[in-house]
C-alpha cells in the first residue's frame, strides 16, 4: 500500500477538504516507498468502534467539500476523546498518527507518533515512522534525533523497507553517497524483479553513482542569495511574534521540491536570509543547477510546513541564482 492509497482510503477518492482541512498533497521524496500500512478501515473494522465507522460512513455519504471537512474535523475529534481515555490505545494512535499527515497536520501528528512511541518503543517500523514525522517538522531534514531513530530502527530490523530508504536520504544529506548506496542496494534486493518499487529505488541508486563518478558535482558553489524579508505593514496585525516563516527556492518548472529552504520567526524580521546549494535537500538538485528559481517566504499560521488558508506569504519570480546583491521580498498577501 503506497501513501497515496493510505490518503484516499482515511479521507476517501475524490476528498478535496478546505478551510480546516487542506488539500492533501506530497511534496518530499517519501511518496516513493509504503510508509506506514495501516488505513482507517483496517482499525475501524474492529466491533469496539462501531461509532467510527459510522462517521466514515457519513464521510463517504457526504456531497459537498464543505460536509466532508466537517465530518473529517468530527473523526479526528472523536478518536481524540477516545484516546483521552484511553491513553495506552497504541491502535488509536496509530490511526490519528496517520490521519493527521495525511491532512498535513504535524505537529497533531508528532504528538500522536510520540503517544504511539511510548507504548511500542521497540517496534523498528514504530520508530522509522517516528523519525519520518521529526524530518516532515524540520523542512525534510534527518540530521539529529531522527538519524538516531532510524539507526535504532535498522539495529532492531536491519531489513525494514522504510528504515532503509530513510536511512539512504539521511546518507545524502550529509553528503555520504556511498552510505546511502549502501542502504538502497540492500532495499532495491527486496523488491520483486522489475517492479514498479525496485525501478524507483534503482533511478536513486543511478542519481548517487553519479555523484561518486562526478565528485566535483558535489562541491558546494559559490552561488549564495541574499534575500531581504520584510511583512508588509498592512499584515503586521495579522501575524503572531512566535509565528514560523519559511523562505524557500523553487526550479521555475514548477517543481514542488524545494531546492534551499530556511526558518525564522516573525519576531526576527524584517531580516536578510541566505540560501546556498549547503541547504539542498539531495545535492543532485542545488541552487546551482538552476539559472532562474523562485523564491517564496510564507508565515505560517497554523505550524504546518505546508501552505493553508490564512497564510502570509510573499513570491519572487524568476530570479537569477547569479545575482550577488540582495534581493528584496515582501510579505503582502493572504492564501486563500
Amino acid at each position: 500500500m503506497n501513501k497515496d492509497n493510505i490518503i484516499k482510503q482515511s479521507l476517501g477518492n475524490d476528498a478535496k477538504p478546505k478551510s480546516k482541512v487542506p488539500r492533501v498533497t506530497i511534496t518530499l521524496l517519501f511518496f516513493l516507498l509504503p510508509v506506514f500500512a495501516i488505513s482507517f478501515y483496517q482499525y475501524l473494522e474492529k466491533e469496539a468502534h462501531i461509532e467510527r465507522t459510522a462517521l466514515i460512513e457519513a464521510f463517504n455519504s457526504a456531497k459537498t467539500e464543505e460536509e466532508k471537512s466537517i465530518v473529517t474535523e468530527e473523526m479526528l475529534a472523536h478518536s481524540e476523546k477516545l484516546q483521552a481515555s484511553n491513553p495506552d490505545d497504541a491502535d488509536g494512535w496509530l490511526m490519528l498518527t496517520n490521519s493527521y499527515v495525511a491532512i498535513e497536520r504535524y505537529p497533531d501528528a508528532l504528538r500522536a507518533v510520540e503517544n504511539l512511541y511510548r507504548l511500542k518503543s521497540n517496534d523498528p517500523s514504530v520508530i522509522v515512522r517516528y523519525a519520518d514525522i521529526l524530518s516532515m517538522i524540520n523542512n525534510g531534514r534527518f540530521k539529529g534525533k531522527p538519524t538516531e531513530l532510524i539507526d535504532e530502527a535498522l539495529r532492531l530490523d536491519p531489513t525494514n523497507k522504510n528504515g532503509l530508504w530513510l536511512a539512504g536520504l539521511a546518507a545524502i544529506q550529509r553528503a555520504d553517497i556511498k552510505k546511502a548506496l549502501q542502504h538502497w542496494q540492500e532495499l532495491h534486493s527486496q523488491f520483486d524483479e522489475g517492479s514498479e518499487s525496485q525501478l524507483k529505488i534503482k533511478h536513486y541508486i543511478d542519481l548517487a553513482r553519479k555523484q561518486i563518478i562526478q565528485p566535483d558535482k558535489e562541491a558546494v558553489s559559490d552561488i549564495a542569495l541574499k534575500i531581504n524579508i520584510v511583512l508588509s505593514e498592512d499584515l503586521l496585525k495579522k501575524a503572531n511574534d512566535n509565528d514560523d516563516v519559511y523562505v524557500y527556492a523553487h526550479a521555475v518548472d514548477g517543481s514542488l521540491m524545494p531546492l534551499a529552504i530556511s526558518r525564522i520567526k516573525v519576531s526576527e524580521l524584517p531580516t536578510q536570509v541566505t540560501l546556498d546549494d549547503s541547504m539542498a535537500l539531495v545535492p543532485s538538485n542545488k541552487l546551482s543547477d538552476h539559472k532562474l528559481i523562485q523564491i517564496i517566504a510564507r508565515v505560517s499560521k497554523n505550524a504546518n510546513t505546508k501552505s493553508t488558508p490564512g497564510d502570509l506569504i510573499g513570491v519572487l519570480n524568476s530570479v537569477p541564482t547569479n545575482i550577488y546583491l540582495p534581493v528584496k521580498l515582501i510579505i503582502d498577501d493572504i492564501i486563500q
